[in-house]
């Protein structure tokens, strides 16, 4: 069973470089050809922790673990495809966990992960569409505030 990143990062030094998996082609006079290369490429997420020793200890144990099976991932809870967090099939970059700074009893260290994204093709084609028809993208995220705040009160009034 794969490791589970137990301490969460910190919004400051949080960014995603994403891979498309998309390459192009120059041609003479004319616009790029492009093409699919790789489909669902893995992203590098830059991360940041701020904790305390046991926190420290804890993700030096994780990094030196990882180092002696690098080719199982761990899962890290991660905001990469989507506002919410889901656990990622995780990797170090390789020599990226770095010790930034200690101060007093505070810890802040860094790294880079590979993540596997987690794409919902379905669900990004809807939203995809419904922007292209105007709809208001909040309602599509938020069906439970329509059915508790309108449908439910709605379906009450016969029963009065």
């Amino acid at each position: 069973m794969p490791n589970v990143l137990l301490k969460c990062v910190t919004q400051s030094g949080y960014s995603v470089g994403y891979k498309s998996g998309v390459i192009s082609q120059e041609l003479d006079g004319g616009a790029p050809r492009y093409r699919r290369n790789i489909k669902n490429a893995y992203h590098t997420v830059n991360v940041q922790w701020v904790v305390q020793e046991s926190g420290f200890q804890y993700l030096d144990a994780l990094y030196n673990v990882w180092c002696e099976n690098p080719n199982e991932f761990f899962y890290a809870p991660l905001k990469v495809n989507g506002p919410e967090y889901k656990n990622y099939e995780s990797y170090f970059v390789e020599d990226s966990f770095q010790l930034n700074s200690v101060e007093g009893l505070v810890f802040t260290c860094t790294a880079q992960l590979r993540v596997k994204p987690i794409v919902d093709s379905e669900l990004n084609k809807i939203i995809v569409e419904s922007g292209s028809q105007g709809i208001d993208l909040s309602d599509l995220f938020n069906p439970l505030e329509k059915l508790v705040n309108v449908d439910l009160p709605n379906a009450l009034r016969g029963l009065n």
